[in-house]
């Protein structure tokens, strides 16, 4: 007998049936080995961990801690395994190949680790994570794995193995064997189709398939038959009126909804002070109810959703979820409650709010977009904005800041001020929405995070509020700040990221496989690269996305929408956005990316083209690769690429609007040449000619007399040429003032230090930043360059290269007063050869009038005139240049 267990090396199980007919053994060895962290298996029927292109691996992080890789380095009886130390983990798949462009193709869910154990299971196509083997073994064995329904006659079923010949299957309806049903197996009968004949089902019945044999019975999921299911009606969510507090929920599949109401958010959720039920409606699958106002006003509330399911044995369990209303306008630090407060109250409207109105605008094609993000703007000191509100959105909203150069005197405007300086039109927030990526209860805390990960949908994030613990705050700070943008005369436009979820526990919580697609088997897919995808397509999904569009505009004058991951939103929701916006205000601004990150099921995404005569535009990005090259980075015309013919004709596709690819408008086309995402303008220009250059060595031994330097000369070209095209000019914030992040060309995550304005860049560079306010005081004054339709760009704009398509020199020619303009004849020539003093007399046409003024040339820029010349004697160039002149 074995006196110390520590001792013990290997056991050896003996396995024999009862007649001892069968015997077999099986020798286990035991790992003594030491770990830090949690030891986390990952378990395949197929056993295909890795291939000849690709790899799966743990992606593990957790909140303030750092995001890291956990490959499989342990084989054992239960699949692949690893150690991880943080506390939640994916599983993905990496892919690499000739054409491949993702990290990723495949990913889980997130799986969330406590502290409490030790070993982890986690089993593929299951959205559980388990701790004990004997979950695993129940799990591993035949089983039927998914079993659902997407139409009214019909249920798809799924087995993990082949049926024997012998097992028969049976729908149960609440216990009740239905009869009218007829089974359609597949050739290797790994699923079939069960035909219903027939048979009535309302949503929130428990539907089973039973086997008899083999296979334990499994609950049949309901997916694209909750289409039938629809609430027409504006009151959605919550409404307030003198009395009353009403509420309504979709949660068609629920067998009962309470409503839980607490006086506090960091109480324990089952410690509420009152609760309620509300009523189904089994016709639209809404849940509602109403309170007493002056008795819950203010208060915190979650919803407490049952579900009748079955477990891994066999048994019928209720299973109960807490879920915050995705309707809330009102919510707790970190997302915890939602808040039953009145948007129309007077404590959370700021003085000025009811009167304030969004600053005209003619025509659509009038706008220039300045693309910023709330704590990047100001989170530097050199902002000078009031203390401790840094990075806010008070300190993004307020006037009169600035700093005085000791040396000159000179008084340099910041973060507000700044942008009426420059005279851009609107200006593109980052995501305000509320997302999961920062602890908003650590004030002090230094992270940052893009915004892209939503947690809901229609709260401000806490973060940028100068009180996060309280809920009114972040409300009425962001609408102080959006009013004090409206009377200084700049739109606002909100970046919506309508396409996945930070976590698809909100919403998954109250419609199980609703909210968002997944495949035949029920895992979600992926086109979003964040591991699953809005189902944009379905009728409650899309009037939800319709109802908060119309939140944002109604209670918070939004005035123009950015989509992130348009090719993931159907087109039928996009055209109902569009009529839906435009009858607020015809020149509200609707654009996006018209790509997805990774392969969906969707086929009627909103794609590149799709635009065309729908009163929406789309980042042209193929302009932007033709101007300064791909992100990997590679050249363009202004940087290495000028003398390709394939580039200059793509330049002068875009100069006119991109109307012969793209579009049907040139305002469809938003014409840009660096954002958030990739390397700015600069580190994307120096990179590509240095390609070694390490970063936080950018931007070195820039001259006092900064045009003269060809790098700052090809940033002006840029700009220039977004700012002279036809469309719609988008400048990422900062590169007005040559902003670099020192290379770093995913910055979602990274540190002040890399993201941050630097406002001492503004009196360095003062020059560059005149030279573009004065480009962006031409495009404001001159109608020329907002010609959008065809038949006018045909008749008064010629563009042509001088000499051929290779020279890396081309020539703009507005004429016949464009648009109207006041001035007959502008003409843009773009240098972007390396040659100095270049001669392009011959390239100009002549005027009746003989003599040309000078309002653009390499280092100023302006509607002012700065010289005049007779024809034949237009000054040469300087290489990397751009120069305007007009009749």
């Amino acid at each position: 007998m074995l006196e110390n267990i520590a001792d013990l090396k290997q056991i050896t199980i003996h396995f024999e049936s009862f007649d001892k007919q069968f015997i077999t053994s099986k020798t286990l060895s035991i790992s003594t080995d030491k770990y830090n962290g949690h030891l986390v298996h990952y378990i395949r029927n197929d056993n295909q961990y890795k291939g000849s292109d690709y790899t799966r691996e743990f992606w593990t992080y957790g909140l303030n801690q750092t995001p890291c890789v956990a490959n499989f380095n342990f084989i054992t009886d239960f699949g692949m395994c690893s150690v991880v130390n943080n506390s939640n983990v994916i599983v993905r798949k990496k892919t690499w190949g000739q054409f491949w462009s993702n990290d990723w193709a495949e990913q889980t869910i997130s799986f969330s680790l406590d502290q409490k154990t030790n070993n982890y299971y986690i089993i593929d196509d299951n959205d559980k994570i388990y701790t004990t083997l004997a979950d695993v073994i129940i799990n591993t064995n035949p089983r039927i794995l998914f079993a659902v329904m997407d139409n009214k006659d019909s249920i798809n079923v799924y087995l993990s193995h082949p049926a024997p010949l012998d097992t028969k299957f049976m729908l149960y309806i609440n216990h009740t064997l239905q009869k009218n049903t007829l089974i359609e197996f597949n050739e290797d009968r790994t699923n079939f189709k069960l035909i219903l004949q027939n048979i009535q089902i309302i949503a929130n019945d428990l539907i089973e398939i039973r086997a008899s044999n083999t296979f334990i019975r499994h609950k049949v999921l309901l997916r694209n038959y909750l289409d039938n299911y629809y609430y027409p009606s504006s009151d959605m969510g919550i409404v307030f009126d003198n009395l009353h507090i009403h509420l309504r929920l979709f949660a068609p599949t629920a067998n009962s909804v309470e409503i839980l109401i607490y006086d506090n958010w960091d109480i324990d959720k089952n410690s509420y002070m009152d609760k309620q039920s509300l009523i189904y409606d089994a016709t639209t699958g809404t849940y509602s109810t109403k309170l007493k106002r002056n008795q819950y006003e203010y208060k915190y509330y979650l919803y407490r959703l049952s579900f009748t399911e079955i477990d891994l044995a066999g048994n019928t369990y209720t299973r109960t979820t807490y879920v915050v209303d995705p309707y809330a306008a009102g919510i707790a630090v970190n997302s915890s409650r939602g808040v039953l407060l009145d948007l129309n109250a007077p404590e959370l409207t700021p003085i000025g709010w009811m009167q304030d109105c969004s600053p005209k605008l003619k025509k659509i094609e009038d706008t220039i977009l300045y693309e910023m993000h709330i704590r990047d703007f100001t989170i530097n000191s050199n902002s000078r904005v009031t203390k401790n509100t840094n990075g806010k959105y008070v300190a993004a909203g307020e006037a009169g800041c600035g700093y005085i150069d000791e040396k000159t005197g000179t008084r340099v405007m910041t973060g507000l001020d700044h942008l009426i300086e420059l005279g851009i039109t609107h200006v593109h927030l980052l995501p305000i929405a509320d997302f999961g990526s920062i602890d908003e209860s650590n004030i002090t805390s230094l992270e940052r995070n893009w915004g892209y990960d939503p947690e809901h949908f229609n709260c401000p994030e806490g973060s940028y509020a100068t009180n996060p613990f309280d809920p009114i705050t972040r409300i009425k700070e962001l609408r102080q700040m959006i009013h004090n943008f409206h009377k200084n005369g700049l739109r606002v436009v909100m970046d919506v990221v309508y396409n996945h979820m930070f976590n698809t526990k909100t919403l998954d919580d109250i419609i199980p496989k609703y909210y968002f697609r997944s495949n035949y088997i029920g895992k979600f897919t992926n086109g979003s690269g964040c591991g699953n995808e809005l189902a944009t397509e379905r009728p409650m999904v899309r009037k939800f996305i319709l109802d908060s569009v119309k939140h944002w505009i109604l209670n918070y004058k939004i005035d123009g929408l950015r989509f992130d991951l348009m090719e993931l939103i159907d087109y039928t929701t996009i055209k109902e956005i569009v009529k839906q916006v435009k009858d607020i205000d015809s020149n509200f601004l609707i654009y996006g990316e018209p790509w997805r990150a990774g392969d969906t099921p969707l086929t009627t995404g909103t794609y590149r083209g799709s635009q065309k005569n729908q009163n929406f535009a789309i980042f042209n990005d193929v302009f932007r690769d033709a101007i300064r090259g791909t992100n990997y980075p590679s050249a363009g015309f202004i940087n290495g690429s000028q003398h390709d013919s394939k580039t200059t004709d793509l330049i002068i596709d875009g100069l006119k609007g991109s109307i012969y690819s793209l579009t049907s408008f040139a305002h469809e086309s938003i014409n840009y040449v660096d954002s958030h995402d990739n390397y700015t303008l600069w580190d994307q220009i120096e990179k590509s000619q240095f390609p070694t250059l390490e970063n936080g060595n950018y931007q070195q031994n820039i001259p006092d007399d900064i045009f003269s330097n060809y790098l700052v000369r090809q940033n002006s070209l840029a700009l220039g040429i977004i700012l002279t095209s036809l469309g719609i000019p988008f400048i990422h914030g900062g590169s007005e003032m040559l902003r670099t992040k020192q290379g770093d060309h995913n910055s979602y995550k990274s540190n002040d230090l890399i993201n941050g304005f630097n406002w001492f860049n503004k009196l360095t560079y003062k020059a560059f930043f005149n030279y573009i306010k004065g480009l962006i005081n031409i495009r404001k004054h001159h109608p020329a360059f907002k010609m959008t339709e065809k038949n006018m760009i045909e008749n008064h704009l010629h563009t042509y290269p001088a000499h051929n398509n290779t020279s890396g020199v081309i020539i703009n020619h507005f004429k016949n007063h464009a648009n109207g303009d006041k001035w007959k004849d502008i003409l843009i020539i773009y240098n972007a050869t390396s040659i100095d003093q270049y001669d392009i007399n011959d390239f100009i046409p002549k005027l009746s009038t003989g003599k040309w003024k000078l309002v653009v040339n390499h280092e100023k820029a302006g509607i002012n005139t700065i010289a005049s010349y007779i024809d034949g004697h237009i000054p040469k160039l300087r290489s990397h240049s751009m120069m305007i002149i007009h009749s």
